[in-house]
């Protein structure tokens, strides 16, 4: 069995740092750095009074909003129920209120209330903070190549085809 150094020497490679990849499990260290982020998440909102879901929710809703249940739970690929419970809980918070839609009465229009909003500037603030911490001492092209790569994840592990196969 070759060592890292001498595989990579034998790639011309010698002065350069060994390639981590495929040394460590990437599909590992996603799913490390994902549970460290929640984690962090749930702190920063617990701060203010609320949930990683909350904060998730109040973040589609301020692009969204006024809008129904269904846009919400559209845009967060979730179903209308899970949308419709936590609607529940952000107005028991008093950070969402509904109005019936004039359009069409059957339908609620869900819009933040000022505490919501004060609320989800707060915790944006602070999580810009600790991306910020993350992305420090990396250039703007190491920082747009992690960007770059972290979308290209998510759209290719959200497809339906099963990852890996390559027949």
């Amino acid at each position: 069995m070759t060592s890292d150094h001498a595989r990579d020497t034998a790639a011309g490679r010698a002065d350069e740092t060994p390639a981590i990849w495929p040394r460590h499990r990437l599909l590992y260290l996603i799913k490390r750095s994902y549970s460290a982020a929640k984690v962090a998440l749930d702190e920063m909102t617990r701060a203010h009074g609320m949930t990683s879901s909350d904060y998730t929710m109040l973040s589609f809703l301020r692009r969204l909003e006024p809008c129904s249940a269904a846009d919400l739970a559209r845009a967060q690929r979730v179903t209308p129920q899970a949308v419709t419970q936590q609607v529940a809980q952000l107005k028991a918070k008093g950070l969402v209120t509904s109005r019936e839609s004039e359009a069409n009465r059957r339908i609620s229009l869900i819009s933040m209330t000022p505490r919501g909003r004060a609320g989800l500037a707060e915790v944006s603030a602070a999580a810009r903070r600790a991306e910020e911490q993350l992305m420090d001492g990396l250039s703007g092209e190491e920082r747009d190549l992690v960007v770059r790569f972290l979308i290209r994840s998510v759209a290719i592990l959200e497809r339906k085809e099963p990852v890996g196969n390559d027949e």
